[in-house]
């Protein structure tokens, strides 16, 4: 999961320099066009960025979760052999006690805000709107 992790951030920074390379060459190309980047090409790219960063997020907090089974079955193990290849159940019973393994914390939106990742998805959006308020004000 957290090689998913990096080659999504990967991804992003491919494609957001591709489109961008790509929306400025075929504006230069335009007889008589001094406009670098069209608004409308600044508000598109803000779509992959926060696909890309829920799809980070939600990896990461996939990884969460499989790190808070294993943690049980390494408790557990030893006394019981429920549960012994469910890996998609994160409510266990053993001897009456129930333990959700479910975490608020581990939620996509809380890992989505994380310190981590907040600050890395933070600055490409940062230099969209830079880029968007840019070329608004310069029309």
């Amino acid at each position: 999961m957290a090689s998913n992790s990096f080659q999504i951030k990967a991804w992003l920074i491919g494609i957001l320099s591709a489109l961008v390379v790509i929306e400025s060459k075929s504006l230069f190309a335009q007889v008589g066009s001094d406009k670098w980047f069209s608004v409308e090409m600044n508000l598109f790219l803000l779509i992959p960025i926060l696909c890309f960063w829920y799809l980070d997020a939600f990896f990461l907090s996939t990884e969460k979760l499989y790190r808070e089974l294993y943690k049980w079955v390494v408790k557990h193990r030893s006394h019981t052999d429920a549960y012994l290849y469910d890996l998609n159940t994160f409510k266990r019973e053993v001897d009456g006690e129930e333990e959700i393994l479910l975490k608020p914390e581990n939620n996509v939106w809380n890992v989505m805000f994380s310190k981590t990742l907040l600050p890395f998805y933070l600055m490409p959006i940062a230099f969209v709107l830079g880029l968007l308020f840019f070329n608004f004000y310069r029309q």
